[in-house]
């Protein structure tokens, strides 16, 4: 009987909530995509907003199964969309403090040692077969 990847993890009950808020973000834009057209207002076409539901839900998805593949997705999803507060920011003239804290919360959480190791620890093979499947 094969084992879960995260069989000897222990994840962290805060990335199930990061998760469970990716999960929503990802519902937020798929609904984006399928409403925003028939009303005519897009904010982007509805094939980018698909993509970043896609995105989100995948993301949130591999941190609630505790995939190492996530952890890095998650953070380069901070660094990225860090970018874009930036440059909203500055082109618009707009007040992005608010989503950079959050964006700064969720980079901090994910880098804590508790929940790096949580990630990045070696996965615990089993004996009987040695690893071999």
């Amino acid at each position: 009987m094969a084992e879960s990847p995260t069989a000897g993890r222990k994840i962290p009950v805060g990335v199930h909530i990061l998760a469970l808020l990716l999960f929503l973000v990802g519902a937020i834009w798929l609904l984006a995509a399928l409403i925003l057209p028939f009303l005519g207002t897009n904010v982007a076409p509805w094939y980018v907003e698909l993509a970043a539901a896609a995105y989100f839900v995948i993301v949130g998805w591999g941190l609630w199964g505790g995939q190492r593949w996530s952890y890095f997705a998650a953070l380069l999803m901070c660094l990225v969309l860090g970018y874009y507060v930036f440059q909203t920011a500055i082109v618009f003239q707009q007040n992005m403090l608010l989503p950079l804290l959050v964006l700064v919360a969720i980079a901090g959480y994910l880098i804590r040692p508790s929940v790096r190791a949580a990630f990045l620890k070696p996965e615990i093979r089993s004996v009987e077969n040695n690893g071999l499947e």
